[in-house]
């Protein structure tokens, strides 16, 4: 038990000075500290040798995409683009609808296989226009990534999800399984979601919660607003080259760059400060990828410590209702690594096998431990979480209760409707 505690209340107290405005990378430093101390680690060794390696191994596999889809979004900001795409959408459908069409787009671009971290930094500055317009909170754009970004796109058939591709090695199975229980599944996440968010889109407008942005953010917009307005279709060219090509499987490095240099070549006119197109998107990429980094390496060193092999055993032991079962193993494993994907590829190598020989059909196992890995990982110290909170300027305590109400909140009712309706359709040992 004591092993365990070395983990939760180092990560208890991360949360609580997040929460507070530490620095996350201060935070991240001191809390890893003291969990090697905890676990009886070598804290030195812990935090300049194990821990850097993590840090260090993100910005390695994660810095050129980051870097490009901050300056590709900060580009369509600084160009007008952003401005002139809301124009258009605002003037056909009004603000009425701006939160359900902002969660719709979202999903589009996550199922067309556009990176989370690259939908961030391109519908950050669309959404700002369009919740400037409908006056609605700056701190709601984060559930609107999260809305379209880490709902249906996780459990869709044929997604293109890592989560959805990772369980094809393990149970030979396809990214289609049940197309018609993922896609309900899937529909019903996106749904409830969606529905979330115009909730609170009410209740923002019931308390009189308008628009509100820092004082640098808020002259940049009155800037490009005072200029003259272009054809919000014109904005659609950049954003189609960076998403078309990647359905053919294009690299999205080289389809970000193609459309940070059509922003270049088409807004060059309305770029005062030509110089800043180059410069475009560094401080927010280097904000976010650090943030980030941070709690990687927290959870590099956190994987080193008795209490994970703790939670390990825990999870692989558990039995009772094999549906059930399996999903606390993963989400527990899950939201031990902090990281979705690593707890899914831990819990199918280490008890898929068991679960088969149970008679659990492998489709819907695929399926289940999808929903199931994208519970308990999205936890306040969660990297993607960090990068969509950093991304928006915002805090945790600002943006984090969207966040954490869909990824957490809603996944988890989402993983009970997934196991209620496997055991309707694919009863097990029938």
């Amino acid at each position: 038990m004591f092993s365990i505690l070395a983990i939760v209340l180092p990560l208890a107290l991360l949360v609580f000075l997040i929460w507070k405005r530490v620095n996350i990378a201060v935070s991240a430093l001191v809390c890893t500290g003291l969990m090697a101390a905890l676990s009886g680690l070598d804290v030195y060794s812990c935090l300049t040798t194990d821990y850097m390696d993590a840090f260090v191994g993100y910005i390695r596999n994660y810095w050129p995409l980051i870097f490009l889809g901050a300056s590709f979004g900060k580009a369509m900001q600084l160009g007008g683009g952003a401005e002139d795409l809301a124009n258009m959408l605002t003037a056909k459908l009004g603000t009425k609808y701006t939160v359900p069409l902002l969660c719709l787009v979202t999903l589009i671009l996550g199922y067309g296989g556009v990176s989370c971290y690259v939908i961030v930094f391109v519908m950050y500055p669309i959404c700002l226009n369009m919740f400037k317009k409908a006056d609605l909170p700056r701190k709601m754009i984060p559930g609107i990534v999260a809305a379209g970004c880490f709902t249906a796109v996780n459990l869709g058939p044929g997604s293109p999800s890592v989560v959805n591709n990772i369980p094809v090695k393990y149970l030979g199975t396809s990214p289609t399984i049940l197309p018609i229980y993922s896609g309900i599944i899937a529909a019903f996440f996106f749904l409830i979601a969606t529905a979330y968010m115009m909730w609170e889109e009410k209740r923002a407008r019931k308390n009189g919660w308008g628009f509100d942005a820092d004082e640098a953010t808020l002259k940049m917009m009155a800037e490009y607003e005072a200029k003259e307005h272009g054809n919000g279709a014109i904005a659609l060219i950049p954003l189609a080259i960076v998403v078309v090509p990647l359905f053919f499987h294009v690299d999205v490095l080289y389809t970000l760059l193609a459309g940070w240099i059509a922003v270049a070549v088409l807004y060059w006119k309305k770029i005062d400060n030509k110089v800043e197109i180059l410069n475009c998107g560094v401080a927010d990429a280097m904000g976010a990828i650090v943030a980030t980094s941070a709690v990687v390496g927290f959870g590099g060193v956190a994987k080193l410590t008795a209490g994970y092999e703790t939670i390990v055993g825990i999870a692989t032991g558990m039995g009772g209702n094999p549906l059930i079962s399996f999903s606390i193993a993963t989400s527990l494993l899950a939201g031990a690594c902090g990281s979705g994907s690593g707890g899914l590829t831990l819990a199918l190598e280490t008890l898929a096998p068991k679960y088969l020989e149970m008679g659990v059909n492998p489709g819907v196992l695929h399926k289940i431990a999808s929903a199931a890995c994208i519970t308990l990982d999205s936890l306040p110290h969660n990297g993607v979480m960090v990068t969509v909170l950093t991304c928006c300027g915002l805090t945790h305590k600002e943006g984090y209760r969207y966040l954490g109400f869909i990824t957490v909140g809603l996944a988890i009712v989402t993983l009970i409707f997934a196991i209620i309706l496997a055991s309707i359709m694919y009863p097990i040992g029938v």
